[in-house]
């Protein structure tokens, strides 16, 4: 049976997962402004769902009143933010795992808060898109936060296009899954394992996974 992609999908499961997949990444770089991340997002649908003359036009309205809402909360997080972040990377500098796991909480959920304050604008733009489009745009989004994963595998184009092919399939599998009870977050979870499965043992050669898999070898130390 064919699955669609309803639009409160990519606002509550799906979202979830590309946030807590990206807590870490946040905290090693300088966080974007909603200017920047909007206009990302714009041109990536552009590009990725070939949009027609009519969705075109329509859309800009809708992505301002994203960055609207997104400014809006930074304007009045920004501090807790900053700190949050700045706590999840003294953190992961360090050896406590609790430290690390509070830390990495605290900022998940401010991403949550900050992803949530967009959902009515999320909503208006997904509504623009066709289903396949819809389906198109979450494996899109959910491949923006896998491949980062595997940038010391040096990935050949080939093996990118065939991640982004399975996290179009993922996206859409999880779109079965949206509630929050214990039966949708193991089916969630399972297509989590699956994806990275499919990836680590299909896509990528032995010798990317053992790069993969094993730490990044640490800069020499200069000599005191």
């Amino acid at each position: 049976m064919t699955r669609t992609l309803p639009v409160i999908v990519f606002g509550a499961a799906l979202m979830a997962w590309i946030v807590s997949g990206t807590c870490e990444a946040a905290a090693r770089r300088a966080p974007k402004s909603a200017q920047e991340i909007v206009q990302e997002q714009s041109n990536l649908m552009a590009q990725e769902c070939k949009l027609s003359e009519e969705q075109q036009k329509a859309l800009p309205d809708k992505f301002k009143a994203k960055q609207a809402a997104l400014e809006a909360w930074d304007k009045t997080n920004a501090a807790k933010m900053a700190a949050a972040e700045e706590a999840a990377q003294a953190a992961r500098a360090g050896n406590d795992a609790a430290a690390k796991k509070t830390a990495n909480d605290n900022l998940k959920t401010l991403m949550e808060e900050r992803a949530q304050a967009t959902a009515e604008a999320d909503k208006a733009i997904l509504a623009v898109l066709t289903e396949p489009q819809k389906a198109t745009w979450a494996g899109v989004e959910l491949a923006q936060t896998t491949l980062p994963k595997y940038k010391r595998a040096n990935l050949t184009d080939e093996q990118t296009a065939k991640i982004k092919a399975a996290c179009v399939i993922a996206a859409r599998d999880m779109a079965a899954f949206t509630g929050d009870d214990r039966k949708d977050k193991q089916g969630r979870t399972t297509v989590q394992k699956s994806l990275k499965w499919a990836i680590d043992n299909v896509i990528l050669t032995p010798e990317q996974r053992d790069v993969v898999v094993k730490p990044a070898p640490q800069p020499p130390t200069a000599p005191k």
